[in-house]
Formats: structure tokens, C-alpha cells, sequence
């Protein structure tokens, strides 16, 4: 979502500029497009909560008292002062059953910049259901006060429909906009054809083990038997890859690497499972994705990727956010619960029925791109429209 943003705003302001607030400065700093113009700011959690909200808070007393700001020196508060408009690309937000510490950082992300009166727009995202009472308080006390919500699909526009809020907008997820890579790195590429030809495409991902493991489940075996109930199905070659890594850090809800890795070392015996461990760039994902034949993954956007290259996509996910953007091409059928991993030779019925209708498949989706694209690009209209003069 970052990257396309940074490839898309220009197209709709002019020239300009990023400042990239991350939890994770030094990790992203590497990743920033090249000849693009933007810089890290670190923005970790307890910088946040201790740092920069107060600082923000104070400012707010300060501008209701007509104090000039040029005193804020924390270097969040100043960069988001310094800024005509703040695009928070949260892939969820304020979603019940995510734990009061999640709910917490979502809070103080989206405060901050309301707190200090600089224009803030959510970027296409998924949120609620605001059943609980800790996060239906929250969403109604920051939610109102943003410029513009772009709601990613209908079941979080009915979310957000129960707070009767006023500044909704329908939109599809920002990354149906990126642009796939031409290739990929030479030695992925070489890596890849031990799969044979026609291979699928399998992407897990930490945030779905974690839910998984907490039910008592053993993610990494469900999945390497899932692949070998696959292997067994459509005797097609299967390379599994991270769609979210982190260089040289543990395994977390950004880093899908080492649990890539551990799946591998499990199916290491057949020379037709391939594990890639490399961090490929927001496009060369797209362009991996694009040369399987079906994508089976847990992560939210390998399955724009998939969906936007039109490749067939088998979803096994924890959140309505995969439901509702399968539903725009018609294969909410396709979108299964975490849970599924306890019968792992009935998914791989689904992935086998999918590839047998791969071609009726990837028409059904390549008819529905158009539509989807459009409203993914009314999101960078939104946030130019709400750039301040």
C-alpha cells in the first residue's frame, strides 16, 4: 500500500514529498522505491504511547489557545505538522477481537495527527465490527473527526454504516493500483522452474499461525500437509514464498520468513516444493504470483495480487477484510477461515477443483478487474482533496 501511494500521489498533486512514519525504521528504510522522495521517521509503539501522543495532546491544548507550535520538536508530531495531509494505510483498524493493545495503537496512530489539526484520511482499509464496548468508544470518539474513511468493501461499509458516520467513502484496496514487476531477481527466477511447469502458489503467513496455534492447532504441519494432500491432487509443483518479510528479524505479524522457512524444511524431501526466502519488492511479489497457475495464501495482499493479475486465489484467512473484496469478483466461496487447516485434504479439494476451472476462473476475475481498479484510484483523489492549501 506505501509503495503504491509513493508511485500514484504525484499523478494527483504534482511533485511531492513522504515522510514514512514506521515501527520498523531501520528494516524500511531499504525498502523506500528508488529516486523516490521520502525518508523514515521512526514512530515505534512506545515512542508513540510515550513521546508523541503527549506531546500531540499538548499541542491540541495549545492550538485551542491559538499558541503558535513551533516549539513540538518530537520528531513524529513535527514531520506530521510539517506535512499537508496524513494517509494512514492500515491494512485493519479498530476491528473487534484484536486485543486492547491493538486497539490502543490504532487509537494513537489515528490520534496524533487529529490531535495535532493536520487533515487525515484512511486509505482504503477494513474495519469493524464495533460490537464490543472498548472499541465501539473508540471508533466513536476518533472515527468522526477523520477527513475521509475509504471503506475496502461492503461488510465494513456496514460496519461503519452502525455509527452512522459522514465521511465514508466506497473504494477498493489501494494496491489493485501497483504495477507488477517486469522480473524477477535472476536467482528467484532460476529457483522457481524446479517447481515445473503450471506450479501453485502457496504464501502463509505468521498473523494466521498465531490465531491457529491458539486454538491448539500445529500450524506448520497443517500447512506442510496441505501441500502434500495438494502435491498428491494435481501433481502440480508448489513454491512457497513470504509476501511480508523482514530481513534478519524474528518471526512477527510482519515478518512471514521464518514460518516460510520452517514449512519448506518440512516438505524438503520433495523436489517439487520449492521455498523461496528472499524480500522481494511489493511488484516482484506480483509477478511471482502471476506465473502460478493458482495462489493459495493467508495474507490479505497476496490475494490482491493474485486477484489482480487474475490468477486464481484460494483464500484461508481470520477476518471479513478477505470475504468482502472476494465478494467484488464473485468467489466469496473461495474465502475459508483459518480453521479449514484442521481438514487440510478437503482445501486441497478446493485448490484441485480450482485449478481444474482455472481458465473459467481467471475470466470471471479479469471481467470484474476494471470496475475494481477504478474505485482502487478514487482513494488518491480522495487524499488529494483533502491535502491542506
Amino acid at each position: 500500500m506505501l509503495e503504491t501511494v509513493i508511485a500514484r500521489m504525484p499523478e494527483e498533486v504534482g511533485e511531492c514529498s513522504f515522510d514514512i512514519l514506521t515501527t520498523y525504521p531501520e528494516a524500511d528504510a531499504d525498502r523506500i522505491p528508488a529516486n523516490s522522495a521520502a525518508r523514515v521517521v521512526g514512530l515505534q509503539p512506545v515512542r508513540l504511547a510515550f513521546v508523541e501522543f503527549p506531546v500531540a495532546a499538548l499541542a491540541f491544548v495549545a492550538r485551542k489557545l491559538r499558541f503558535p507550535l513551533t516549539w513540538v520538536r518530537a520528531r513524529g508530531c513535527r514531520s506530521i505538522l510539517d506535512s499537508d495531509v496524513v494517509v494512514d494505510v492500515a491494512g485493519i483498524s479498530f476491528a473487534d477481537g484484536r486485543g486492547l493493545a491493538i486497539l490502543g495503537y490504532n487509537v494513537l496512530m489515528t490520534g496524533v495527527p487529529l490531535l495535532l489539526g493536520v487533515p487525515t484520511v484512511k486509505a482504503a482499509q477494513a474495519m469493524g465490527p464495533f460490537e464490543s464496548l472498548p472499541n465501539k468508544i473508540a471508533a466513536r470518539l476518533v472515527l468522526p473527526h477523520l477527513s475521509t474513511i475509504c471503506a475496502r468493501g461492503a461488510r465494513t461499509r456496514q460496519h461503519l454504516n452502525t455509527l452512522r458516520l459522514r465521511n465514508v467513502v466506497d473504494v477498493a484496496d489501494l494496491a489493485f493500483s501497483l504495477s507488477e514487476a517486469a522480473d524477477l531477481p535472476p536467482t528467484v527466477a532460476s529457483a522457481v522452474t524446479a517447481a515445473g511447469e503450471d506450479f501453485i502458489v502457496l504464501m502463509p503467513s505468521a498473523v494466521v499461525r498465531g490465531i491457529y496455534e491458539a486454538d491448539g492447532g500445529d500450524y506448520v504441519s497443517a500447512v506442510a500437509t496441505l501441500i502434500e494432500e495438494i502435491r498428491t491432487r494435481t501433481n502440480k509443483g508448489v513454491v512457497i514464498a513470504p509476501h511480508s518479510y523482514r530481513v534478519g528479524m524474528p518471526e512477527g505479524r510482519m515478518n512471514d520468513g521464518p514460518v516460510c522457512r520452517e514449512v519448506a524444511e518440512m516438505c524438503a524431501s520433495d523436489p517439487m516444493v520449492i521455498g523461496i526466502d528472499a524480500d522481494l519488492s511489493a511488484g516482484e511479489l506480483r509477478r511471482l504470483v502471476s506465473l502460478g497457475s493458482v495462489l493459495v495464501t493467508s495474507r490479505f495482499h497476496a490475494m490482491i495480487s493474485g486477484l489482480s493479475t487474475s490468477t486464481p486465489t484460494v483464500v484461508v484467512g481470520w477476518s471479513h477484510k478477505y470475504k468482502e473484496v472476494l465478494d467484488d469478483f464473485g468467489l466469496a466461496e473461495f474465502g475459508m477461515d483459518s480453521s479449514e487447516l484442521n481438514h487440510p485434504d478437503k482445501l486441497a479439494d478446493v485448490v484441485a477443483n480450482v485449478l481444474s476451472r482455472k481458465t473459467e476462473i481467471a475470466e470471471q476475475i479479469s471481467a470484474a478487474l476494471p470496475a475494481v481498479r477504478e474505485r482502487s484510484m478514487k482513494n488518491f483523489a480522495l487524499i488529494a482533496s483533502a491535502v491542506r492549501a
